[in-house]
């Protein structure tokens, strides 16, 4: 698939200011338009517009999603404003739109061009383009009109899209080359398709035409076409001798005209993809391409803006480029956002570890030491369901446990010192003291064990002793008082 943006006007066909009567000349049904974007309408082709959609409105025409409203009015002067005429035109207009074959190049077309049978080449002096059709080179065996047609369509659609500047360069230059054939037969068909069906299709977009070489016959069959055509359209259109060839240096420049046409081009020798003379090659335009990629910061994210070009002048821009720079863009802010995400994640941890009591953080900190002794790299694949269960289940033990001894070491804390206290009231109750002594074998879990294994299993016989005259313990194995 070609990129044709390369035929894109110099800039300085956005600096042409046209006349009044060049946009628009001749009033109501006679007038005569030549810009059709970016300009005001008088008032009869205001009506005549809005007249025109109650009407397709009425017949129910559905028109293609590319319609604008410009579109309406070029329509309308196809048709010089006549209802039925225009309704008519526009139905074969829109069936003629809304076929791929009039708008995609084929192998026949593709080879039609590449014969040179019809090319482009050079701009009028109002930057205008200039399309070529040798005639003469047309072969009636392998070319019939509707081929003829499409390939027309297919080459003028390409010049709509990429060489005209809207409401600067709206319109084309003709040079129809017969060769002094005659006007029997092909030329009458190739004839029939310029006036009939591009006047249909590409209404308002002809300058001029220069039929050259014309013989007797192409003349006397222009002379009866002209009974068919208003005067506008003949106005358009001029036939040549040799001789007068010349006077196309009034409109061309002669660097853009080739030297079989009276001009100081070359005559061309390849004919397909289109050639522009405005390039060094033809067909690359050279570019602030690699500027535009430094001049993207990614780590700004932002794009400093060069000065404004005529959208008609952005050739180097790029899909794939465009593509690319997104691509690093979005990478870029992505990178962004995890690295701000996994911040906010240390930050928030730190806090609860803060806030947490001591014994907990103390440890939650053994914990994190035995997760990172078994840490695995970033990029294994996470832990399976039953292992992490595996793993929670075994810290809550471990957690519940610590929780148990803790509260068994404060509890046999507490109990001897309240035994303490009861020695010290009840020394003289032999009862009470008795009493205490079967406490202490069943109650004190901890502390009797220890006792027993000490004594190894021995009895331990308890005296009464004063505790304010004696200074020795209850007995020889503690010294309780």
């Amino acid at each position: 698939m070609i990129d044709y943006s390369y035929l894109a006007p110099p800039k300085e066909a956005n600096d042409i200011v046209h006349s009044n009567h060049y946009i628009k000349h001749q009033e109501q049904e006679q007038g005569v338009r030549k810009i059709y974007e970016t300009v005001v309408y008088d008032q009869f082709e205001i009506e005549k517009v809005k007249e025109l959609k109650e009407e397709i409105k009425k017949q129910k025409i559905i028109l293609s999603s590319d319609w604008k409203e410009s579109d309406y009015l070029r329509i309308s002067y196809a048709g010089r404003f006549d209802k039925k005429t225009v309704i008519k035109k526009l139905q074969q207009h829109i069936a003629w739109r809304c076929n791929k074959i009039y708008h995609e190049i084929n192998s026949h077309s593709e080879q039609f061009l590449k014969e040179g049978i019809c090319y482009l080449l050079g701009r009028d002096k109002q930057y205008r383009p200039i399309v070529i059709l040798n005639a003469h080179l047309i072969d009636q065996k392998k070319h019939d009109k509707e081929q003829i047609f499409q390939a027309l369509s297919f080459l003028l659609g390409i010049v709509k899209k990429n060489m005209f500047v809207p409401g600067k360069v709206e319109t084309w230059n003709f040079i129809l080359e017969t060769n002094n054939l005659g006007g029997q037969g092909l030329q009458q068909k190739v004839l029939e398709i310029l006036i009939d069906n591009l006047s249909t299709n590409f209404s308002g977009y002809l300058e001029r035409m220069f039929i050259l070489n014309p013989s007797s016959g192409i003349n006397f069959l222009w002379q009866q076409i002209q009974t068919f055509l208003d005067q506008q359209t003949i106005n358009k259109i001029a036939l040549l001798q040799q001789k007068e060839i010349k006077q196309l240096k009034e409109f061309i420049e002669p660097n853009q005209l080739e030297e079989k046409f009276g001009g100081n081009q070359p005559n061309l020798i390849k004919f397909w993809p289109p050639y522009n003379l405005d390039l060094s090659d033809g067909y690359t335009k050279q570019d602030n391409k690699s500027t535009q990629k430094q001049e993207l910061k990614l780590q700004n994210i932002k794009i400093e803006e060069e000065e404004e070009n005529d959208p008609y002048d952005q050739v180097e821009f790029n899909l794939n480029d465009f593509m690319k720079q997104q691509q690093q863009i979005y990478y870029c802010i992505t990178n962004k956002m995890e690295q701000q995400i996994q911040e906010d994640d240390k930050v928030e941890i730190q806090q609860k570890e803060q806030s947490q009591p001591d014994s907990q953080q103390e440890s939650k900190h053994q914990h994190n030491i035995s997760q990172q002794n078994h840490q695995k790299p970033i990029l294994d694949e996470p832990e399976q369901p039953e292992l992490q269960q595996q793993k929670f289940t075994h810290e809550e033990e471990k957690k519940q446990n610590i929780l148990q001894n803790n509260e068994i070491k404060e509890s046999t804390e507490q109990v001897i010192l309240t035994e303490r206290q009861k020695n010290y009231q009840q020394q003289g109750n032999d009862t009470e003291q008795n009493k205490l002594q079967s406490h202490d074998e069943q109650g004190f879990n901890s502390t009797g064990n220890k006792l027993n294994e000490e004594s190894n299993g021995e009895n331990i016989h308890i005296q009464r002793l004063d505790p304010v005259n004696n200074d020795k313990g209850c007995c020889s194995k503690c010294e309780i008082f």
